[in-house]
Formats: C-alpha cells, sequence, structure tokens
C-alpha cells in the first residue's frame, strides 16, 4: 500500500563544501523544517581546517562529529574543482544512509525500529528550497530510487537522473544500498582520476554516474523500483532572470551558474533570500 513520504517521514542530508554555500544551505535547511519539522536532519560543512583528507562538520541526530573523504580532492581552480566537489554527493549519501537511514520515521514510533524496518534517506541541494511538504507516493517496504528525470534537446538520446533531489529507500543490505555503496566507489575513483574525460557531451557529475549504473542495473528485473519523478515540480530550475516554475514543490536556484566556471565566481547570482522566498510566496 501505498503512502506519501510526509507521512511515514524520511532523513534529510545536504552538504555545504565551499563556504558560498553555507547561507544556502542554512537556508534550505529552514525550508525543510518549516514543513517537516520532526525529520532527522544530517547536515554538513566543510571544508574543515587541520586534517590531512577533505573534511566536513557533521550536524546529526546524535550530535557533532567529522567525516573525512577518503581521498585528496587536489583543487587546482579549475573547472574540475565543481566535478570533484559534486562527485563527493554519493559518498556522502552512502555514508548518512549506513549511519542514520535507519532513524526514517522512527519519531513516530517512540524513536524505536524493528530490525527489518527500511532507511528512507532524501538529498536536497543546497540551493533548492521547499515549498510545501513531499508528497511522493511509493510503497514503505519496496526497495526504491527516486529522482526528478532530466533530458535536454540539445543532446537528443541523452537521458538522466537529476541528482538535486534524491530520494533512497531499501532494507540494510538491500539492493538500494547495494546501488549507493557502488555509486559511491565509483565517483571516489573519479575523484581520484580527474581530470578524466567525461562521461557524456557535457562536464559529468555524480548524476551521470547514478545513471548508468542504474542502466546496469535495470529496475525492469523486479527487484527495485525507479520512480522518474516530474522534474518541473521537483527540481524547478528557476530562470535566469529569476522567474520560478510555476507549481514547483523544490526550487532549484543552481549555484552551479556562479560556482562551476572559475570566471563566473563574481556574478551576483541567486537573488537575495528575502526576493526568493516572496517569489515563493506569491
Amino acid at each position: 500500500m501505498e503512502r506519501r513520504v510526509d507521512e511515514i517521514g524520511a532523513v534529510l542530508t545536504c552538504f555545504a563544501f565551499r563556504s558560498e554555500y553555507f547561507a544556502e544551505l542554512d537556508a534550505m535547511v529552514g525550508t525543510v523544517r518549516a514543513h517537516h519539522p520532526d525529520w532527522p536532519l544530517v547536515i554538513g560543512r566543510g571544508p574543515m581546517a587541520g586534517f590531512d583528507l577533505p573534511t566536513l562538520e557533521v550536524e546529526s541526530p546524535s550530535g557533532k562529529r567529522n567525516w573525512s573523504l577518503p581521498v585528496p580532492l587536489n583543487l587546482d581552480g579549475s573547472v574540475h574543482d565543481w566535478r570533484k566537489i559534486v562527485k563527493m554527493k554519493s559518498w556522502w549519501i552512502a555514508r548518512a544512509w549506513h549511519e542514520f537511514g535507519h532513524l526514517a520515521g522512527a519519531e513516530r514510533d517512540g524513536g524505536n525500529r524493528d530490525s527489518g524496518a527500511h532507511n528512507r534517506i532524501i538529498w536536497v541541494d543546497a540551493d533548492a528550497r521547499l515549498n510545501g511538504p513531499l508528497d511522493i507516493a511509493l510503497d514503505p517496504e519496496a526497495e526504491v530510487i527516486a529522482g526528478p528525470w532530466w533530458s535536454d534537446p540539445k543532446w537528443p538520446g541523452y537521458t538522466t537522473i537529476a541528482g538535486g533531489f534524491l530520494l533512497f529507500q531499501g532494507r540494510p543490505g538491500g539492493v538500494v544500498e547495494s546501488i549507493l555503496d557502488e555509486w559511491s566507489q565509483t565517483c571516489v575513483a573519479h575523484i581520484e582520476n580527474l581530470p578524466d574525460p567525461p562521461l557524456v557531451p557535457w562536464l559529468d557529475s555524480d548524476q551521470e554516474v547514478l545513471s548508468i549504473i542504474l542502466q546496469n542495473r535495470p529496475s525492469t528485473n523486479g527487484d527495485y523500483s525507479l520512480l522518474k519523478l516530474d522534474r518541473q515540480k521537483y527540481l524547478g530550475i528557476v530562470d535566469h532572470d529569476g522567474t520560478r516554475l510555476p507549481g514547483a514543490l523544490v526550487d532549484q536556484w543552481m549555484m552551479a551558474r556562479k560556482m562551476k566556471w572559475p570566471e563566473h565566481h563574481g556574478r551576483e547570482w541567486p537573488p537575495p533570500e528575502m526576493a526568493r522566498r516572496q517569489s515563493a510566496r506569491e
């Protein structure tokens, strides 16, 4: 029996790696708390000084801790810095899944969950904003991966899951967990080897890696469900002039326009937070 995710609960996670994203992360978390006040949050900020490997401070239901990426980033000021940082997402989500995914819905049954309960974790990009409760319908006992589906007429034949909003649900040791672990290991290997040529005609990121893994492990085998969410609703990319997509439940303010290419780092984007939230209310 399907139920809405806002009814059954989830762990929400995200990180900001570079100080330009800290205010974005804080505002995104504010919109999550407004609509899902009892959801456990696993939030990271980095890089932290004094560590040999890239390290983030983690705020979690069990207090603060530090997580270090297992390989160096070797940032050099090029566009490949962006590719390396976004590919950290898979490692982060997999670690949050293993350490905190079991907390999904725990507040609804007194903090206790049986050993057979499913993990459920949602990633939302730091530059996204929720405009209401997340209403994705799914079977809470199923193995599920969900995300908006993206295609661009400039690149016919290419489609990909969009990594700005992702949901993973499954049993510990199940197929979704194995996909998460493969995604994490693959992206960490990419970080070590960059600047390798991209996997696609544009500069690839975490989402293209996940899409290839999903193609190689198709949901048609029946061991998990792949939910292709409406991109305009769950990843409403805001226009360059600040115009939001009508009906978007999740606005995406595209910090990549500022942070992806080094020559754009000085760009005045995105608009001030007050203007964004006023636009969401109109």
